[in-house]
């Protein structure tokens, strides 16, 4: 058996735990002897045959491994086998010979380089993308791929076997489209005990590596990702929604900017003191900085111009209509105002009429302008209804669908087991209750022949949470996890936590439910003793807390708190309660975990 292991980059510590594994069993161990860290080879087992590769041809190797069968061979190449190893080629080979092999991966060098340097290829507002190449040598590459037609992306690139062409490398990727003073960086031996990191610019790549002697084993970094902060990554952002957090800032601001002194006098007298005034004879803010900054942080943006300025600002950041902010603009004479993206679920439509009515109190002649079907024939818009009702739309995909049926004028079903209000208009709606566990917290919108039709989930379960002393914020996650997945609920639907008050201190509690961005409420023993109903109490959860049961009760105390309706019969099973329990007491490592959600939204 043939083992191809990639020995990583050169510090001994990072191959993987499997390559030392195979290497402390490897009978044989053929090794890119020019190439590789010597030092690796201390991890081998006394007796094993160590042969260094450097001089060999390829159809060497694959007899040495014909020699060693049954055995196990150890084929030890730098970095990671799925870059420039010619891995394809032995493993041809050995398909000819019927000798088996296996791959293991190991850490590339151009991750060690960007390990050495602090920093990420893919640096939000600076590139998304990395380009790995090289430049022709003895092995040819394609025309497509030469170097002044990847660098005309402007992206990150990492040049492999490249270091002896620096000054070839240095005109096509000028002639590609860097400027010469675009940030450079050659990284020689990354991880070795002898690194060097050399910073320069794409115009003094040849002249930095000729001074520092570097002509191979060194790669080349170039792009913006080298320098500067770039924007800030949204998975981390606080009003960012995952699927383990929810987003703890809600997009409400509005954002208002006008490209004239008369449109700047409208936005301030909507927006006082707010409104960004863009003029290209300024040294100020450029339209595309001010659009960047708001358009993933505002709930709305408001141009007061041209609607072609306001559409070529917007364009580049567009993503869907379930996470983009609305987009209104209104002209410079404050006649029209017309809602150009997000009209639905980012409320532009409602934001339009709201600032055509703010018009006409400041004296204007204004109207709004729009242009969606279902608004203008008075029909039920789901997605629309969703989001103000503060649901989620799993399947977006399938709005348009939906909303054909709406303007049709056919028959439409919405099934939960919540009880609901809609908006009056002309589209009939048949409201079905009743869904198994699991999708207790799923809002069914469908249409005429539509299978599954729209699926939203309600803002609106609290999670119950007992838990042992000085249970980490880990434990918790864990169990929560696992909670979630077993019964089938999203956590998007849970809008706060609760337990009891003896837990208010507890680290680990307060530290999970700020990585899901939900506040938590206690309750005393006494107020959730008090509550009647249907509990999987326990003796031992009693003495200890003073009640019978923490989760269950403290989760079903919250969401009748929340429905302002503290008087009425508290029983998990009961339809007229203010509430009810539908993921009853689960408990893993030390948690207790539970979910109640209320009657009515």
């Amino acid at each position: 058996m043939v083992y191809f292991v990639g020995a990583g980059p050169g510090d001994t510590e990072l191959i993987t735990l499997k390559g030392v594994k195979l290497l402390k069993e490897a009978d044989t161990v053929i090794y890119a002897g020019s190439l590789i860290n010597h030092e690796l080879l201390h991890y081998c087992r006394e007796g094993a045959r160590l042969i260094d590769s450097a001089h060999l041809s390829m159809e060497e190797i694959i007899d040495i491994c014909k020699e060693t069968e049954p055995g196990i061979t150890v084929r030890l190449q730098t970095g990671d086998t799925a870059l420039y190893s010619a891995i394809s080629e032995q493993t041809a080979l050995l398909d000819k010979e019927n000798i088996s092999y296996e791959t293991v991966p190991g850490v590339s060098s151009f991750l060690a380089a960007a390990a050495a340097l602090d920093i990420e290829y893919t640096l939000p507002g600076k590139s998304q993308s990395l380009i790995i190449s090289r430049i022709e040598g003895r092995t040819p590459v394609p025309e497509r791929e030469d170097i002044r037609v990847l660098a005309s992306h402007g992206s990150s690139m990492v040049l492999f076997l490249s270091a002896g062409h620096t000054r070839e490398v240095r005109d096509r990727l000028i002639e590609g489209g860097y400027s010469e003073d675009t940030p450079a960086c050659i990284v020689y031996h990354a991880s070795w005990p002898d690194e060097k990191v050399i910073h320069c610019r794409v115009g003094s790549l040849h002249s930095s590596a000729k001074e520092n002697g570097i002509t191979k084993t060194a790669l080349l970094l170039i792009g913006d990702f080298l320098e500067g902060e770039g924007d800030k990554s949204l998975l981390y952002d606080a009003s960012f929604t995952t699927g383990y957090r929810q987003g703890s800032v809600k997009r409400e601001t509005v954002a208002c900017c006008a490209f004239t002194d008369r449109g700047y006098e409208l936005g301030n007298s909507l927006y006082p003191g707010a409104c960004s005034r863009i003029s290209r004879r300024d040294n100020g803010i450029s339209l595309d900085e001010w659009t960047r900054e708001h358009f993933y942080e505002a709930g709305a943006l408001v141009f007061i111009g041209a609607v072609q300025i306001a559409v070529r600002a917007i364009a580049p950041y567009i993503q869907t209509k379930i996470t983009d902010p609305a987009v209104v603009v209104i002209d410079e004479s404050g006649q029209y105002v017309i809602p150009i993206l997000s009209g639905h679920v980012g409320g532009g439509g409602r934001l339009a009429l709201e600032l055509e009515e703010r018009l006409k109190d400041l004296g204007y002649n204004a109207s709004s302008v729009i242009t969606t079907a279902s608004d203008n024939r008075q029909l039920f818009a789901a997605d629309s209804w969703a989001a103000s009702m503060g649901m989620k739309i799993l399947n977006p995909e399938d709005i348009v669908r939906l909303q054909s049926d709406i303007l049709k004028g056919k028959e439409i079903r919405v099934g939960s087991d919540f009880e609901l209000t809609f908006p009056s208009g002309k589209t009939e709606i048949i409201c079905e209750r009743g869904y198994a566990k699991g999708q207790d917290m799923q809002v069914r919108v469908t249409g005429s022949g539509d299978r599954d039709g729209l699926i939203v989930i309600p803002r609106a379960a609290t999670l119950g949470i007992g838990l042992k002393r000085g249970t980490s914020c880990r434990q918790i996650r864990e169990a929560f996890e696992a909670f979630i997945n077993e019964n089938g609920i999203y956590s998007y639907a849970i809008n706060s936590i609760a337990s009891i008050d003896i837990k208010k201190d507890e680290e680990g509690l307060i530290e999970f439910a700020g990585e899901l961005g939900l506040k938590i409420e206690f309750y005393s023993a006494g107020e959730l003793d008090a509550l009647s109903g249907d509990f999987t109490d326990s003796d031992f959860v009693r003495k200890v807390t003073g009640t019978g049961n923490v989760c269950e009760r403290a989760a079903l105390m919250s969401v009748i708190r929340h429905a302002g309706d503290q008087d009425a019969d508290t029983d998990g099973h009961d339809e007229s309660a203010g509430g009810r329990i539908i993921c009853r007491k689960y408990a893993r490592d030390g948690v207790t975990l539970a979910l109640a959600i209320p009657q009515k939204l």
